[in-house]
């Protein structure tokens, strides 16, 4: 069987799934493209800081997938971070929880299906430095199969399932420049391990995710950039053992503007995908919100 046939094959024979963004088994993934931004690099004082995300996300069509394709994803992240004061390689230690609330519609060669449910558990643990200008983070992070997750069936075989039911581990790098002279320039890289979905015998490939931002302090509280994201699988998704030679990969960009006071910030940016394959493609609107408690 010719590897596109056997993707769509296995599309409609499993379902089609998405949470945040897309990428790997079904066109989804728990990697939240685009979400971080100006200052991506630079982790808080000690202290307790709640960071609340909401996601719209829409794609019209699906880059080798199948036909008639449409996918409407609405997001809300609370993300629940606490710096310690401790210190270890000389990084600061902070941990954070992630539970993603997830609204998803989903159409697909005539079929269609809708969920509203919690997405999966992301948990982390992150060192962060900082020297002059210069802001680094590390971190590691486990996205949890605790989502709502429902095994297609022969009389519903696209379902719009919340959960991924496999694990990610993921190690992250994040890196800000931000000079007095007003430039912030941030990226957030990221490298994913998937383990096996026991439902389906698919294990989606390793894959690069990255965000970027260059962006400019117009005031002391207004900051405007050019933001996006970038994907990129490395390593093919397996079916049973079997290699499925087809790898998704996207590019986004568009504006981001930044408001922020004593202790809140808020950030909106509109991306646009291109140069996408073996996924779907669309538009993302995304807003940042963090408080200071």
């Amino acid at each position: 069987m010719k590897p596109l046939i056997l993707k769509l094959s296995v599309l409609f024979m499993l379902g089609i799934s998405s949470s945040m963004s897309s990428a790997t088994e079904n066109g989804a993934d728990s990697y939240a493209l685009g979400a971080e931004g100006m200052m991506a690099g630079a982790l808080p004082p000690p202290g307790i800081y709640l960071l609340t995300y909401y996601q719209n996300y829409h794609a019209g069509r699906f880059d080798n997938g199948p036909p008639n394709f449409h996918l409407d994803v609405n997001a809300l992240i609370p993300r629940l971070v606490w710096m310690t004061e401790k210190n270890y390689l000389g990084g600061q230690l902070g941990f954070y929880a992630i539970q993603p609330m997830v609204d998803l519609r989903l159409s697909a060669a005539g079929m269609s299906d809708h969920n509203s449910a919690l997405g999966d558990l992301m948990l982390g643990s992150m060192l962060g430095w900082h020297q002059g200008n210069h802001h680094w983070i590390g971190a590691v992070e486990t996205v949890l199969a605790t989502g709502k997750y429902d095994t297609p069936t022969a009389t519903q075989p696209v379902v719009a399932n919340i959960g991924k039911n496999y694990n990610t581990i993921r190690p992250i790098l994040a890196y800000s420049y931000a000079p007095p002279n007003g430039i912030d320039i941030s990226t957030k890289l990221s490298y994913s391990f998937n383990d096996e979905n026991d439902d389906t015998h698919y294990t989606s490939g390793d894959y690069f995710a990255g965000d970027y931002s260059i962006g400019y302090k117009l005031t002391d509280k207004f900051k405007v950039a050019v933001e996006g994201y970038v994907f990129k699988q490395v390593k093919s998704d397996e079916l049973h053992g079997e290699d499925i030679k087809m790898r998704g990969q996207v590019l986004a960009v568009g504006p981001a503007v930044q408001y922020q006071d004593k202790n809140w910030s808020i950030e909106a940016k509109y991306l646009t995908e291109t140069q996408v394959e073996n996924r779907p493609e669309g538009h993302t609107g995304l807003l940042k919100f963090i408080w200071a408690f």
